[in-house]
Protein backbone atom coordinates (compact mmCIF):
# COMPACT_ATOMS: atom_id res chain seq x y z
CA UNK A 1 0.00 0.00 0.00
CA UNK A 2 1.11 2.91 -0.94
CA UNK A 3 1.68 5.72 1.80
CA UNK A 4 1.50 9.16 1.17
CA UNK A 5 2.84 12.43 2.61
CA UNK A 6 0.64 14.56 3.94
CA UNK A 7 1.91 17.76 2.87
CA UNK A 8 2.60 16.70 -0.58
CA UNK A 9 -0.60 15.15 -0.80
CA UNK A 10 -2.42 18.30 0.10
CA UNK A 11 -0.74 19.97 -2.79
CA UNK A 12 -0.84 17.85 -5.27
CA UNK A 13 -4.62 17.85 -4.39
CA UNK A 14 -5.14 21.25 -4.54
CA UNK A 15 -3.51 21.53 -8.07
CA UNK A 16 -5.16 18.27 -9.86
CA UNK A 17 -8.25 17.51 -10.97
CA UNK A 18 -10.23 15.78 -13.71
CA UNK A 19 -10.81 18.46 -16.14
CA UNK A 20 -10.48 17.51 -20.06
CA UNK A 21 -6.78 18.02 -21.36
CA UNK A 22 -7.02 20.51 -24.50
CA UNK A 23 -5.06 19.21 -28.02
CA UNK A 24 -1.69 19.90 -28.33
CA UNK A 25 0.66 20.67 -31.63
CA UNK A 26 2.10 17.68 -32.74
CA UNK A 27 5.08 19.33 -34.57
CA UNK A 28 8.13 19.24 -33.82
CA UNK A 29 -0.77 8.30 -12.56
CA UNK A 30 0.20 6.51 -9.96
CA UNK A 31 -1.06 3.45 -11.03
CA UNK A 32 -0.60 -0.07 -10.48
CA UNK A 33 2.81 -1.57 -10.80
CA UNK A 34 3.74 -4.53 -12.89
CA UNK A 35 7.27 -4.96 -12.05
CA UNK A 36 7.83 -8.78 -12.63
CA UNK A 37 11.41 -10.10 -14.06
CA UNK A 38 13.09 -9.22 -16.64
CA UNK A 39 12.49 -11.87 -19.59
CA UNK A 40 13.44 -12.11 -23.33
CA UNK A 41 16.11 -11.18 -25.64
CA UNK A 42 17.80 -8.87 -28.13
CA UNK A 43 18.67 -5.56 -28.67
CA UNK A 44 16.95 -2.59 -29.88
CA UNK A 45 16.91 -2.01 -33.74
CA UNK A 46 17.18 1.69 -35.24
CA UNK A 47 14.86 2.64 -37.74
CA UNK A 48 15.47 1.94 -41.47
CA UNK A 49 13.89 2.60 -44.82
CA UNK A 50 14.92 1.04 -47.77
CA UNK A 51 13.85 3.39 -50.70
CA UNK A 52 13.40 1.39 -53.51
CA UNK A 53 12.28 2.40 -57.07
CA UNK A 54 12.40 1.20 -60.54
CA UNK A 55 15.29 2.53 -62.88
CA UNK A 56 15.67 2.01 -66.79
CA UNK A 57 18.38 0.69 -68.01
CA UNK A 58 19.65 2.02 -71.23
CA UNK A 59 17.77 3.31 -74.21
CA UNK A 60 14.65 5.84 -74.26
CA UNK A 61 12.04 5.93 -71.84
CA UNK A 62 8.73 4.88 -72.91
CA UNK A 63 6.50 8.08 -71.72
CA UNK A 64 3.12 5.51 -72.52
CA UNK A 65 4.50 3.38 -70.14
CA UNK A 66 4.25 4.67 -65.98
CA UNK A 67 6.23 2.64 -63.95
CA UNK A 68 4.96 1.41 -60.48
CA UNK A 69 7.69 2.31 -57.74
CA UNK A 70 8.68 -0.67 -55.77
CA UNK A 71 7.69 -0.87 -51.86
CA UNK A 72 9.49 0.83 -49.05
CA UNK A 73 10.46 -1.27 -46.05
CA UNK A 74 12.04 -0.91 -42.75
CA UNK A 75 12.10 -1.65 -39.29
CA UNK A 76 11.11 0.20 -35.97
CA UNK A 77 11.60 -0.66 -32.34
CA UNK A 78 9.07 0.72 -30.12
CA UNK A 79 9.68 0.88 -26.34
CA UNK A 80 6.62 2.04 -24.00
CA UNK A 81 7.45 2.81 -20.45
CA UNK A 82 5.63 4.04 -17.28
CA UNK A 83 8.36 6.01 -15.92
CA UNK A 84 6.72 6.66 -11.99
CA UNK A 85 7.02 10.32 -12.82
CA UNK A 86 4.47 11.51 -9.58
CA UNK A 87 6.73 13.82 -7.17
CA UNK A 88 9.12 12.15 -5.30
CA UNK A 89 7.40 10.95 -1.93
CA UNK A 90 4.07 9.93 -3.65
CA UNK A 91 5.78 8.14 -6.42
CA UNK A 92 6.14 4.44 -5.29
CA UNK A 93 9.66 4.46 -7.07
CA UNK A 94 12.53 7.71 -6.57
CA UNK A 95 11.93 9.38 -9.37
CA UNK A 96 14.61 12.30 -8.45
CA UNK A 97 17.41 9.36 -8.53
CA UNK A 98 15.77 7.00 -11.27
CA UNK A 99 14.46 9.49 -13.70
CA UNK A 100 18.26 10.88 -14.84
CA UNK A 101 19.38 7.55 -14.99
CA UNK A 102 17.05 6.68 -17.47
CA UNK A 103 17.02 9.59 -19.64
CA UNK A 104 20.27 8.54 -21.64
CA UNK A 105 18.92 4.68 -22.03
CA UNK A 106 15.90 5.71 -24.13
CA UNK A 107 18.09 6.67 -27.06
CA UNK A 108 18.64 2.79 -28.00
CA UNK A 109 14.83 3.36 -29.18
CA UNK A 110 13.83 5.14 -32.10
CA UNK A 111 10.04 5.56 -30.71
CA UNK A 112 9.57 5.80 -26.98
CA UNK A 113 6.06 6.14 -25.22
CA UNK A 114 6.25 6.80 -21.76
CA UNK A 115 3.53 7.22 -19.03
CA UNK A 116 3.61 9.11 -15.85
CA UNK A 117 5.95 11.35 -17.22
CA UNK A 118 4.34 13.94 -14.26
CA UNK A 119 6.84 15.96 -12.78
CA UNK A 120 10.58 15.04 -14.09
CA UNK A 121 9.61 16.15 -17.97
CA UNK A 122 13.39 17.92 -17.97
CA UNK A 123 15.13 15.57 -16.52
CA UNK A 124 13.40 12.64 -18.73
CA UNK A 125 14.55 14.36 -21.65
CA UNK A 126 18.09 15.52 -20.59
CA UNK A 127 19.71 12.96 -22.10
CA UNK A 128 17.76 12.11 -24.71
CA UNK A 129 18.36 12.31 -28.79
CA UNK A 130 15.37 12.24 -30.47
CA UNK A 131 14.44 14.59 -33.04
CA UNK A 132 10.90 14.79 -32.19
CA UNK A 133 9.69 15.21 -28.76
CA UNK A 134 6.11 16.02 -27.70
CA UNK A 135 5.74 18.92 -25.36
CA UNK A 136 3.83 17.67 -21.99
CA UNK A 137 0.10 18.45 -21.02
CA UNK A 138 0.33 20.92 -19.05
CA UNK A 139 4.05 22.47 -19.30
CA UNK A 140 4.14 23.58 -15.42
CA UNK A 141 2.50 21.08 -13.55
CA UNK A 142 3.65 22.72 -10.09
CA UNK A 143 1.02 25.74 -11.71
CA UNK A 144 -1.16 23.73 -13.40
CA UNK A 145 -1.47 20.63 -11.83
CA UNK A 146 -0.65 16.80 -13.00
CA UNK A 147 -1.80 16.30 -16.65
CA UNK A 148 -1.64 13.25 -18.87
CA UNK A 149 1.79 12.09 -18.51
CA UNK A 150 1.86 11.09 -21.69
CA UNK A 151 4.51 11.75 -24.05
CA UNK A 152 6.80 10.56 -26.92
CA UNK A 153 10.15 10.74 -28.36
CA UNK A 154 11.03 9.75 -32.08
CA UNK A 155 13.71 9.52 -34.33
CA UNK A 156 11.23 10.04 -36.95
CA UNK A 157 8.31 13.03 -37.60
CA UNK A 158 4.95 13.08 -35.99
CA UNK A 159 2.11 15.89 -36.48
CA UNK A 160 -1.65 15.97 -35.72
CA UNK A 161 -0.78 15.40 -31.88
CA UNK A 162 -3.77 15.20 -30.07
CA UNK A 163 -4.67 14.02 -26.12
CA UNK A 164 -7.61 13.36 -24.71
CA UNK A 165 -8.33 12.50 -21.28
CA UNK A 166 -10.70 9.72 -20.80
CA UNK A 167 -14.59 10.48 -19.66
CA UNK A 168 -14.46 9.55 -16.14
CA UNK A 169 -11.81 8.85 -13.04
CA UNK A 170 -12.37 7.20 -9.66
CA UNK A 171 -10.00 7.78 -6.29
CA UNK A 172 -8.66 10.74 -5.10
CA UNK A 173 -7.03 9.36 -1.73
CA UNK A 174 -8.29 5.63 -2.67
CA UNK A 175 -8.56 2.68 -5.44
CA UNK A 176 -5.01 3.74 -6.70
CA UNK A 177 -6.31 7.19 -6.70
CA UNK A 178 -6.60 7.59 -10.75
CA UNK A 179 -8.47 11.04 -10.12
CA UNK A 180 -4.66 12.91 -8.95
CA UNK A 181 -4.08 12.76 -12.87
CA UNK A 182 -5.79 13.24 -16.16
CA UNK A 183 -5.17 9.90 -17.39
CA UNK A 184 -6.08 9.34 -20.99
CA UNK A 185 -4.74 8.99 -24.18
CA UNK A 186 -2.44 10.77 -26.89
CA UNK A 187 -2.64 10.50 -30.59
CA UNK A 188 -0.26 11.28 -33.35
CA UNK A 189 0.43 10.61 -37.27
CA UNK A 190 4.22 9.38 -37.60
CA UNK A 191 6.09 9.30 -41.07
CA UNK A 192 8.22 6.26 -41.02
CA UNK A 193 9.72 7.26 -44.67
CA UNK A 194 8.34 9.49 -47.60
CA UNK A 195 4.83 8.36 -48.04
CA UNK A 196 4.55 5.50 -45.16
CA UNK A 197 2.49 6.96 -42.36
CA UNK A 198 1.20 4.83 -38.89
CA UNK A 199 -1.05 6.12 -36.54
CA UNK A 200 0.84 5.71 -32.90
CA UNK A 201 -1.80 5.70 -30.27
CA UNK A 202 -0.25 6.17 -26.34
CA UNK A 203 -2.48 4.84 -23.33
CA UNK A 204 -2.47 5.03 -19.85
CA UNK A 205 -5.90 3.55 -18.21
CA UNK A 206 -7.66 3.97 -14.62
CA UNK A 207 -5.25 2.12 -12.11
CA UNK A 208 -7.61 1.05 -9.40
CA UNK A 209 -9.59 -2.41 -8.31
CA UNK A 210 -12.80 -1.05 -7.29
CA UNK A 211 -15.94 -1.27 -8.98
CA UNK A 212 -16.00 2.18 -10.05
CA UNK A 213 -12.28 1.61 -12.17
CA UNK A 214 -13.83 -1.60 -13.55
CA UNK A 215 -16.80 0.20 -14.80
CA UNK A 216 -14.89 3.04 -16.15
CA UNK A 217 -12.03 0.99 -17.86
CA UNK A 218 -14.89 -1.14 -19.41
CA UNK A 219 -16.26 2.01 -21.03
CA UNK A 220 -12.97 3.83 -21.76
CA UNK A 221 -11.65 0.50 -24.45
CA UNK A 222 -15.11 1.42 -25.98
CA UNK A 223 -14.29 4.80 -26.43
CA UNK A 224 -10.80 4.23 -27.63
CA UNK A 225 -12.63 1.93 -30.37
CA UNK A 226 -14.53 4.43 -31.82
CA UNK A 227 -12.06 7.28 -31.97
CA UNK A 228 -9.18 4.84 -33.83
CA UNK A 229 -12.30 4.37 -35.73
CA UNK A 230 -12.62 7.76 -36.46
CA UNK A 231 -9.51 9.02 -37.08
CA UNK A 232 -7.72 5.90 -38.39
CA UNK A 233 -9.98 4.72 -40.78
CA UNK A 234 -8.20 2.05 -42.68
CA UNK A 235 -4.63 3.00 -41.38
CA UNK A 236 -1.93 1.31 -39.95
CA UNK A 237 -1.38 1.49 -36.36
CA UNK A 238 0.45 1.26 -33.43
CA UNK A 239 -1.44 1.02 -29.71
CA UNK A 240 0.81 1.21 -26.62
CA UNK A 241 0.95 1.64 -23.08
CA UNK A 242 -0.05 1.02 -19.30
CA UNK A 243 -3.26 -0.75 -20.06
CA UNK A 244 -3.21 -1.74 -16.64
CA UNK A 245 -5.55 -4.89 -18.44
CA UNK A 246 -4.55 -8.81 -17.79
CA UNK A 247 -6.45 -11.24 -20.01
CA UNK A 248 -6.15 -14.05 -16.72
CA UNK A 249 -8.26 -11.18 -14.47
CA UNK A 250 -12.26 -11.87 -15.54
CA UNK A 251 -13.30 -8.52 -15.25
CA UNK A 252 -10.37 -7.51 -17.80
CA UNK A 253 -11.57 -9.82 -20.56
CA UNK A 254 -14.12 -7.97 -21.76
CA UNK A 255 -12.15 -4.54 -22.08
CA UNK A 256 -9.50 -6.31 -23.70
CA UNK A 257 -11.74 -7.75 -26.51
CA UNK A 258 -13.23 -3.80 -26.46
CA UNK A 259 -9.94 -2.74 -27.96
CA UNK A 260 -8.59 -5.65 -29.85
CA UNK A 261 -11.87 -6.53 -31.87
CA UNK A 262 -13.15 -3.12 -31.48
CA UNK A 263 -9.92 -1.78 -33.24
CA UNK A 264 -8.75 -4.81 -35.66
CA UNK A 265 -5.57 -5.06 -33.03
CA UNK A 266 -2.96 -7.99 -32.76
CA UNK A 267 -0.63 -8.27 -29.70
CA UNK A 268 2.79 -8.69 -30.57
CA UNK A 269 3.76 -10.25 -27.52
CA UNK A 270 1.00 -13.04 -27.79
CA UNK A 271 1.85 -12.92 -31.72
CA UNK A 272 5.15 -13.95 -30.87
CA UNK A 273 4.19 -16.46 -27.72
CA UNK A 274 6.09 -14.52 -25.82
CA UNK A 275 4.79 -16.13 -22.36
CA UNK A 276 4.67 -13.08 -20.38
CA UNK A 277 1.50 -11.16 -20.90
CA UNK A 278 1.99 -7.28 -19.17
CA UNK A 279 -0.59 -4.83 -18.59
CA UNK A 280 2.35 -2.81 -20.58
CA UNK A 281 1.54 -3.66 -23.98
CA UNK A 282 1.99 -3.25 -27.56
CA UNK A 283 -0.34 -3.85 -30.14
CA UNK A 284 -0.50 -3.15 -34.07
CA UNK A 285 -2.80 -3.22 -37.22
CA UNK A 286 -1.56 -3.38 -40.67
CA UNK A 287 -2.96 -0.39 -42.84
CA UNK A 288 -4.69 -0.50 -46.29
CA UNK A 289 -0.96 0.89 -47.62
CA UNK A 290 1.35 -0.38 -44.83
CA UNK A 291 1.87 -3.93 -43.61
CA UNK A 292 3.40 -4.31 -40.22
CA UNK A 293 5.21 -8.01 -38.79
CA UNK A 294 5.83 -8.49 -35.03
CA UNK A 295 9.47 -9.48 -35.09
CA UNK A 296 10.85 -9.27 -31.87
CA UNK A 297 9.00 -8.71 -28.30
CA UNK A 298 11.14 -8.34 -24.86
CA UNK A 299 11.79 -6.60 -22.03
CA UNK A 300 14.92 -4.50 -21.97
CA UNK A 301 17.40 -5.60 -18.91
CA UNK A 302 19.29 -2.29 -18.61
CA UNK A 303 16.48 -0.18 -16.87
CA UNK A 304 18.24 -0.57 -13.55
CA UNK A 305 19.72 1.59 -11.08
CA UNK A 306 23.52 1.67 -11.31
CA UNK A 307 24.27 1.15 -7.44
CA UNK A 308 21.99 -1.06 -6.83
CA UNK A 309 20.60 -3.13 -9.67
CA UNK A 310 16.84 -2.39 -8.61
CA UNK A 311 14.63 -1.24 -11.27
CA UNK A 312 14.64 2.14 -12.35
CA UNK A 313 10.63 2.61 -12.24
CA UNK A 314 7.64 0.32 -10.64
CA UNK A 315 6.72 -1.03 -14.35
CA UNK A 316 9.65 -2.77 -16.38
CA UNK A 317 9.85 -1.44 -20.30
CA UNK A 318 8.21 -3.19 -22.83
CA UNK A 319 9.60 -2.99 -25.97
CA UNK A 320 9.28 -4.35 -29.90
CA UNK A 321 10.16 -5.02 -32.87
CA UNK A 322 8.40 -4.08 -35.78
CA UNK A 323 9.22 -4.98 -39.85
CA UNK A 324 6.94 -2.68 -42.15
CA UNK A 325 6.01 -2.35 -45.92
CA UNK A 326 4.52 0.31 -47.41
Amino acid sequence: MRTWGSGVLAFVLGVSGCSESEPADGSGDSTGSDPGSSTGTGTGAVASSDDGGSTGVGGTADSSTTETPEPQSGELTVLTYNVAGLPQGISSSNPEQNIPQISPLLNAFPLVLVQEDFWYHAELTADIEHSNISEPFPADPMRMGIGDGLNRFSETPFAELERQQWYDCNGTVDCSSDCLARKGWSFARHTLAEGVEVDVYNLHMEAGGCPEDIEIRLQATLNLAEAIAERSDGRALVVAGDFNLRATDPEDVMPIANIMEGAGLTDVCLALECGDERIDKVLIRDGESVTLVPEQWWVPEEFVDARSGDPLSDHLPVAATLSWTG
